[in-house]
């Protein structure tokens, strides 16, 4: 006869936890991630709210996607399950398959916080210094001192680029008045009332599962997705999205570290391509821009057709404009915009094409300078 205790560790055997591997997990993270020699590095926040940037390391365990994460804390040697339970908080992903994760999964609940184990176990202060992966070497080799710095690869973070913009919901009569994404863009007259924005901007709340979490306090009600695809191809599937956090009073909300309202997943050259009505390529002027809002003010606002490209930042110079004879480019009014934009216009203009610069006021960028000079 089976006793009840050998049936409940059977189900547990069973019903296994599915892991997430670490490039999902770190592509999900609030914080920059680096890679070195196969680990994941973040920040120590996660852990124990230390200020160290690359000191918690993880990486997948013996078995990707099956056995539990693999994690260590060079700066305060934190317990293996509170940084696994750390992860998951700041996730919403599986890296641990402890008893108090197990008792969750077998429950249908999401996975246990950081709070479910404590940061630093007594064994810890009390013992000294203990390695809390067995796995783990903490003497690394000249090759990962080299690649400490290397950034994330491409591929963790266009796969969760993809489900951002999956999940992120399309405007189809414009937000309504009371909504968030209609305060924000009602504040600065970036975009009619009651119009459907363009087919690149999305809205996604936070509370959807797919929400990236962010830093502790953040006020963010949702962000708006904007989609970012090739030049040569704007009804191609987004290759990167950019979040744009917003409050609920339509204000800029500090949703992840540094102080930042925006964050951009997915790599590989794209923009932010923003159009009205039917998609006429060939036709379209190309206006160029640093930032989602100044984008949609100047297409309010341009002779159509027309065609905005967002950069996220300032990377005119990747630009390959392609078939586009009338290039207008909207830096903002301060060197760090304008001399990026000038030194792209001077390069296509010998290549032959109608190359214009916006001048725009002291202080101001395309969302907020004056209507009338934004559009001469």
């Amino acid at each position: 006869m089976i006793s009840p205790t050998s049936i409940t560790h059977m189900n547990a055997l069973l019903n296994r936890i599915p892991i997430a591997t670490a490039a999902e997990v770190a592509a999900r993270l609030p914080y920059p991630v680096t890679t070195a020699g196969g680990w994941y590095r973040t920040s120590t926040a996660l852990c124990h709210g230390g200020d160290s940037k690359n000191a918690l390391a993880f990486r997948d365990g013996e078995h990707a996607g099956d056995a539990p994460l693999r994690v260590y804390c060079h700066s305060h040697n934190c317990d293996a399950n509170a940084i696994r339970h750390a992860l998951q908080q700041a996730t919403g992903l599986w890296a641990c398959r402890c008893d108090a994760c197990f008792a969750a999964f077998r429950a249908g609940q999401p996975p246990p916080g950081a709070n479910a184990t404590p940061l630093h176990g007594a064994r810890n202060a009390q013992n000294g210094p203990r390695r809390t992966d067995r796995h783990f070497n903490p003497q690394n080799s000249q090759n990962d001192a080299q690649s400490r710095s290397a950034p994330l690869q491409s591929k963790n973070t266009n796969a969760y680029a993809a489900e951002l913009w999956a999940a992120a919901q399309p405007s189809t009569s414009g937000p309504a008045t009371n909504h968030p994404a209609a305060q924000w863009l009602a504040q600065r007259g970036l975009w009619p009332a009651g119009e459907p924005l363009p087919d690149a901007v999305r809205w996604l709340a936070r509370s959807h599962p797919k929400f990236p979490c962010g830093q502790p306090g953040s006020t963010a009600a949702g962000a708006l997705a904007m989609a970012m695809r090739p030049l040569d191809n704007p009804a191609a599937h987004p290759r990167k999205v950019q979040l744009v956090a917003i409050d609920q009073a339509g204000r800029k909300a500090h949703h992840w570290p540094d102080e930042k309202d925006k964050r951009t997943y997915g790599t590989g050259p794209a923009y932010g391509l923003l159009w009205r009505d039917q998609l006429q390529v060939a036709a379209y002027e190309l206006h160029i821009c640093e930032g989602l809002a100044d984008g949609l003010r100047i297409l309010r606002y341009a002779d159509e057709p027309a065609l905005v490209a967002v950069c996220a930042g300032t990377s005119y110079g990747r630009i390959q404009p392609g078939h586009f004879n009338a290039i207008t480019l909207w830096p903002d009014a301060d060197e760090a915009g304008a001399q990026p934009a000038y030194a792209a216009a001077q390069r296509w203009a010998d290549l032959g094409y109608n190359v214009t610069v916006q001048k725009l006021p002291a202080g101001h960028d395309p969302a907020s300078a004056p209507t009338t000079e934004a559009s001469a």
